[in-house]
């Protein structure tokens, strides 16, 4: 979700023409370039209040929250103490940190020095949201879009209201959010948005709110993964997990009829893996150009990344209405999600390197557990009506 920089990125202010190859990059997905191009614009004309809103969002988008705070400071050292965008940007930096009270602090002084600084009130909004004040979250943002109406004013609407377990407002504000929406990578951001909504109404049933899901109804909420692992922290090295995961696997897929006929790795890579699970299955592996959508085809990645392949196969399976998905180990923050998924967690972390965990897959086959896990609250996320796979298929 866009925050900071969606207030100023498309605007056409002849005076920010400087900003240009920096946008180019960002557009592009050059994280590294752009930096490079908004560093050595800001170094002409570090009066360009835009460039320092959009270097800061690139380091937020990139989870570089201490370099981003470096970045609102370096604006408060060029504009001065009585400056009210650099103290917003502070705020929102010490918001990501989990500085929560300074954050409102600056967010405050920001407001203090400019009332009508939208921006300010939607990142007090963010602030107030991420610490669970939902009702002064919701303050905040309805003054934030008074002064500016914007798309993630919507969004960030939507997610708060979804936290607060108000679902069908949440749908509402999203869909708000899409309508309105200038650019596709909003529209999408959007959908995806409302479809995470309607798998928290579904397991919110009885009041639940989100923040009362399990580790797996989070993460199906989030992407509409089930989830094998259910994050238990214990002493399991990484080879006995996988093991756990490719135990629990193949009961799953026979407990929500799932059927395939052929299994497919994503990757070269992916061939172990594959094959492995079309023997406890019973079926042939196939390479990924031969299949059909008669085959009901399975295609697994041992580590999914994301990526044009992965985007690739499912916009195929979709297209056929036919077809699963398994990541045995996924990156954490993938946009979209496998439909199974073993592990989104390393042991120990840091998330191992693909080598390691095809070496650590070479183990858990040749060391296979004895006893399947516990699978029936995956089996349930698995089977929902809101699971990806069945919309997927049931789409006209």
């Amino acid at each position: 979700m866009r925050l900071t920089s969606s207030y100023a990125v498309f605007r056409a202010d002849p005076g920010e023409q400087d900003l240009a190859k920096a946008r180019w990059h960002g557009r592009e997905g050059r994280a590294e370039a752009a930096e490079r191009e908004y560093r050595a614009a800001l170094q002409r004309n570090p009066d360009l209040t835009t460039g320092w809103m959009e270097l800061f969002e690139l380091l937020r988008r990139d989870a570089r929250h201490a370099e981003a705070l470096a970045a609102a400071e370096a604006a408060a050292a060029h504009f001065g103490p009585e400056a009210a965008v650099p103290l917003a940007l502070k705020g929102a930096a010490l918001a990501e940190l989990g500085r929560t009270r300074e954050a409102v602090s600056a967010l405050e002084g920001a407001l203090e020095r400019d009332g009508n600084l939208a921006l300010a009130w939607h990142e007090l909004a963010y602030a107030a949201h991420r610490v669970g004040e939902y009702s002064r979250a919701l303050l905040a943002l309805d003054r934030a879009f008074a002064l500016e109406p914007h798309t993630d004013s919507l969004m960030l609407r939507g997610g708060i209201l979804r936290d607060a377990g108000q679902f069908e407002a949440a749908l509402v504000a999203f869909e708000g959010a899409f309508q309105s929406a200038e650019h596709e990578p909003q529209r999408h951001e959007a959908e995806r948005e409302m479809a995470a909504t309607r798998r928290a109404a579904a397991l919110g049933g009885g009041g639940k709110r989100p923040r009362q899901f399990s580790r797996r109804e989070r993460v199906f909420a989030s992407s509409g993964a089930a989830l094998l692992d259910a994050g238990e922290d214990d002493a399991r090295d990484l080879p006995t997990l996988l093991a756990l995961c490719l135990a629990a696997f193949t009961p799953l897929v026979r407990a929500v009829e799932w059927k395939p006929a052929a299994v497919a790795g994503l990757s070269v890579a992916d061939g172990q893996l594959a094959r492995a699970i079309a023997v406890a299955l019973g079926v042939d592996t196939s390479p990924l150009a031969a299949l059909d959508p008669a085959d009901r085809p399975l295609v697994v990645a041992t580590f999914l990344q994301g990526g044009e392949d992965w985007a690739r196969q499912r916009e195929r399976l979709g297209r056929w209405r036919s077809g699963t998905t398994f990541a045995l180990v996924q990156a954490p923050g993938v946009a979209e999600a496998a439909d199974v998924v073993g592990t989104i967690r390393a042991v120990p972390p840091p998330l191992p390197g693909p080598e390691t965990i095809l070496q650590a897959l070479a183990g858990a086959l040749a060391a296979p557990v004895a006893e399947i896990p516990d699978i029936r609250e995956a089996t349930a996320l698995a089977a929902s009506a809101e699971a990806p796979w069945r919309r997927r298929q049931q789409e006209p």
